[in-house]
């Protein structure tokens, strides 16, 4: 009886031993919106997000690796569905099946004002009266006391396409414009290539926020958190936070 309980054991542990084996061969498909340059870039397949998970699942030997572009309730459904392995945003309600990984990178979304508006904003209450273009389901990524404040507005809208908002802001059709830090630099960047921009104020009112990945495989994602702990380590996630964000966003950081 031992003999046949050692044997069914050396077979189940064999089993398992060929699932993360094959699981480390399969290619990933991730899900990624394609308007959140830097952290996207679309056109080479890059940005600061998007390497950074790239670099941890290659520390894993996971190198083969097809990104998919959408938005990011696309990106919801299809991860529920089992028809992508990880969605770098996910804006639904955390579901039996879906897994969590440590975070990847912090966002930091702020308001933007024209300078000769010449508004006091030190809190979400202080969006009052004033019109706000946002990022596509911009609630479900702020904290809560902005959804509920939406009525207190002047006006709000959501864009899909988030250069349109330095278009909005700059042309005087919003007062302001609620999106991250860096999304908006690189943009701002782009459109000074072709555009005069017009003085600004960047309102930091809310914290930042942590960027996880999200998984229908928890296996995978333990893998995932264990190369991302690795590249922390190695000094690789700092070198490529520094050199994108550097590139991208014209911001010199010697910090992460």
């Amino acid at each position: 009886m031992k003999v046949v309980f050692l044997l069914a054991l050396v077979c189940l542990c064999g089993d398992s031993f060929a699932f993360v084996n094959d699981n480390k061969q399969q290619r990933v498909i991730i899900a990624a919106n394609p308007t959140v340059a830097p952290y996207v870039i679309s056109e080479n397949d890059s940005g600061i997000q998007l390497e950074i998970v790239k670099a941890a699942l290659n520390n894993q030997d996971i190198n083969e690796v097809d990104v998919h572009y959408m938005s990011n309730q696309r990106a919801d459904a299809l991860l529920n569905q089992g028809h992508v392995d990880i969605a770098l945003n996910y804006s639904g309600i955390l579901i039996a099946g879906i897994y969590r990984s440590q975070s990847v990178v912090s966002y930091e979304n702020v308001v933007v004002s024209l300078k000769k508006s010449n508004f006091t904003i030190n809190s979400i209450y202080d969006l009052a009266t004033k019109s706000v273009l946002a990022f596509q389901n911009a609630p479900a990524y702020l904290p809560k006391e902005f959804g509920h404040n939406l009525e207190n507005l002047r006006g709000y809208e959501e864009v899909f396409n988030q250069q349109a908002q330095i278009h909005h802001l700059m042309a005087g059709w919003v007062d302001t414009i609620i999106l991250d830090r860096r999304i908006f630099l690189h943009y701002l960047k782009e459109y000074q290539k072709t555009n005069t921009t017009k003085d600004f104020v960047i309102h930091a009112i809310f914290p930042p926020a942590a960027r996880p990945a999200y998984f229908n495989n928890d296996l995978l994602r333990q893998q995932f958190d264990k190369g991302l702990a690795n590249i922390i380590q190695s000094g690789e996630y700092r070198t490529i936070m520094l050199n994108l964000d550097k590139q991208y966003t014209q911001r010199d950081f010697t910090r992460f």
